[in-house]
This record gives C-alpha cells, sequence and structure tokens, in this order.
C-alpha cells in the first residue's frame, strides 16, 4: 500500500509539474498614456533615476527603502540600486538612451528572488504632446508560471505602470512650460527653466531626501549628484 500511494503522489506531482510547463515561457506588460507636456520633459523623468522617486509606483509602496545611485545617474551607465522591506532588493541599468525618443534598462532582482527582466519607456509623438508607453519583459520562472494561476500578472503590474504613467503625466504637465513654466517644484532644488527641460540637482554626496506630500524618507543617496 505505501509502494502505491508513493507511486501515487509521484504521478500527481508530474502531472501538475507537466500543467505548470504548459504556461508562457516569457511575458510582456505594456501600458501607455497620452502627456501633454513637451517630450524633453517627459524624456528626462525616465531617463534620469534622480526624478524616479517622484513617480515610480514602487517608491510609494516604500518611501523609506534605501536607493543608492552610481556615479553616472542619466544615460546610458546610469544605475540605480535599491533595498527594502517590502519592495526586496535590485539593480537597474540604462542600457539604450536615444535622446527624447527611448530608453531600455536592465531589470535585475535579487531579493526576494532572482530574475533579469528589461523595461523599455517609448515616446511618440502626440497632439498636444507625447504617448509614453511602458514596456516590460521577460522570462517566467517556474514559480511565475505556477502563481499565474492564482494572479493575473497583466492585471496586478498593469496597475502598477498605470499609477507610474499618471503620476509622469501629472509632475511632466505640472512642469511644462505651457501649464507652469519657471515653477519651482515643491520640496526639490530643481526648477524649470524657459526650455522646458528639468534644471540637474545641486551636487552632493549623501543626502536625506524628503518630499512635502509624502512622510520623511530615509532613503540615501551616494554618488554624483
Amino acid at each position: 500500500m505505501k509502494k502505491l500511494a508513493g507511486v501515487s503522489i509521484v504521478a500527481v506531482m508530474a502531472g501538475l509539474v507537466a500543467i505548470v510547463g504548459t504556461r508562457p515561457d516569457t511575458f510582456r506588460i505594456e501600458r501607455s498614456e497620452s502627456i501633454a507636456a513637451p517630450p524633453e520633459v517627459v524624456f528626462t523623468l525616465v531617463n534620469d533615476f534622480h526624478h524616479w522617486d517622484r513617480w515610480s509606483p514602487w517608491w510609494k509602496v516604500e518611501p523609506s527603502q534605501l536607493v543608492t545611485l552610481g556615479e553616472t545617474t542619466s544615460g546610458v551607465g546610469a544605475t540605480y540600486e535599491w533595498r527594502g522591506t517590502r519592495t526586496g532588493s535590485g539593480r537597474m541599468e540604462i542600457v539604450e538612451s536615444r535622446p527624447l525618443e527611448y530608453v531600455r534598462i536592465r531589470l535585475d532582482f535579487t531579493d526576494p528572488m532572482h530574475a533579469t527582466n528589461t523595461s523599455e519607456y517609448r515616446l511618440e509623438p502626440a497632439p498636444g504632446g507625447v504617448l509614453l508607453t511602458w514596456v516590460m519583459c521577460g522570462r517566467n520562472t517556474f514559480v511565475d508560471k505556477a502563481l499565474s494561476f492564482f494572479a493575473d500578472q497583466d492585471a496586478s503590474m498593469g496597475r502598477d505602470f498605470e499609477q507610474g504613467l499618471a503620476d509622469i503625466k501629472r509632475v511632466a504637465e505640472a512642469e511644462s512650460p505651457r501649464g507652469a513654466a519657471h515653477r519651482s517644484v515643491p520640496g526639490s532644488s530643481r526648477s524649470l527653466g524657459g526650455g522646458g527641460s528639468l534644471a540637474p540637482v545641486d551636487e552632493v554626496g549623501e543626502v536625506l531626501v524628503t518630499r512635502s506630500a509624502a512622510p520623511p524618507s530615509h532613503r540615501s543617496w551616494s554618488g554624483s549628484r
């Protein structure tokens, strides 16, 4: 009887593995948003890691996470590392950047699980501004495939993308010279010049960053500012 039970368990497990194996090997999540702002304003928000805390949906999840920027903070070679209790840990690096058009990022997750995905940001001309498209793609692990039976990955992550795009739209349109030229950003040393692009942040080594719209952050920035 014990032998028969063991064989049955193995058969059931093999069947489950086979079923999980039928799930897609790759995934792709894509969302778009029309933004009434010049492309240089929108491009700067995604191409410069200094600005990510202003719109990233995962920053809102855990404002106290530790973020470390590399010596290069925008364009090809820029790096961004994070470590948090709720957001886990990982590293991003901009591997391709075409001014006012496209940004591609290598995204390495190291905790709670290991994975490497690709994020893309595409800017296309649109009436009154730009159409910004955010894409993430990668390979599904066995765990990802199993979880897909219980949760819709596109729906859950898609909501984060939609929130991030909505915040990019809010920030870009507020700082667009069409709506708020020369206006300072509350709680930040950034200001917008007449040309419509975000001015660089003052150079510092390590600083405690806070935002007036959120509780004080314990984030540490390192590297050239």
